[in-house]
C-alpha cells in the first residue's frame, strides 16, 4: 500500500466520522427532544397521589389523585372486640397522613384508651375527634384478612381490603409524587 492511499483512506475515515454520515445534525436535535421529553415525563412533580400497593412486592393495586385538605378512611372488624372500627385520616399542608378520627363501639385491646382530642357519642360509636396525629413514618400498613370486612374510602371510591388481591397481601398506603407521565397514564 503506498502512502497516498493510506493517507486518502485515513481522510475517508477521518471525514465520515466528522460527517456524520449516519445522523444528519436534524437527526441529533430530534434524538435529543425525544430523550429530554421522556426524561421530563418521568421526573416532573406532576401532584401528589395516594397509592396502595402490595407492601412486598411494590405492586400498585389502587392509586388516585389527592389534595391537601382530603380525607381518606378505613372501616374494618376488630378482630379481638369484634365491633366495628372507623378511622379517619388528612392529608396535611405538609403531604403528612394526619390521623384526625378513630370511631369504635367499644374500649379494649388494640383500640384507642388515651384521654386525646374531643370525645363524643355518634350513632353508638365512640368518636374521637381532632387528633391531628402524624401517622408514624408516614405510611399506614395493613394486613388485611378475608374473615372480617375490611373497607378504604376516598371520595366516592371504595377499596374492599378483605377481598382478593388485597386479603392475599400486606398493604402499604401512603402518598407519593405525580410524574407527568402518571397523569398522563390516568387518562387512559
Amino acid at each position: 500500500m503506498n502512502k497516498n492511499n493510506h493517507s486518502t483512506e485515513h481522510d475517508n475515515k477521518k471525514a465520515l466520522r466528522l460527517s456524520n454520515a449516519f445522523f444528519k445534525k436534524k437527526y441529533w436535535l430530534i434524538i435529543a427532544i425525544a430523550v429530554t421529553t421522556v426524561v421530563l415525563l418521568f421526573t416532573i412533580n406532576a401532584g401528589k397521589k395516594l397509592v396502595i400497593e402490595d407492601l412486598k412486592t411494590g405492586d400498585i393495586l389502587w392509586q388516585a389523585q389527592i389534595e391537601r385538605g382530603d380525607w381518606f378512611s378505613h372501616r374494618y372488624i376488630h378482630s379481638v372486640e369484634k365491633s366495628p372500627v372507623i378511622e379517619k385520616f388528612k392529608v396535611s399542608d405538609d403531604w403528612e397522613i394526619l390521623t384526625m378520627e378513630s370511631w369504635t363501639k367499644s374500649f379494649g385491646a388494640g383500640l384507642p384508651y388515651e384521654d386525646k382530642g374531643d370525645v363524643e357519642m355518634k350513632d353508638g360509636y365512640f368518636v374521637i375527634q381532632d387528633l391531628n396525629k402524624p401517622v408514624y413514618g408516614g405510611e399506614l400498613k395493613f394486613q388485611p384478612s378475608h374473615l372480617y370486612p375490611h373497607t378504604f374510602h376516598f371520595k366516592d371510591e371504595e377499596v374492599t381490603f378483605s377481598e382478593p388481591p388485597y386479603s392475599e397481601t400486606q398493604i402499604l398506603v401512603e402518598i407519593k409524587n405525580t410524574t407527568l407521565w402518571d397523569r398522563i397514564k390516568l387518562l387512559f
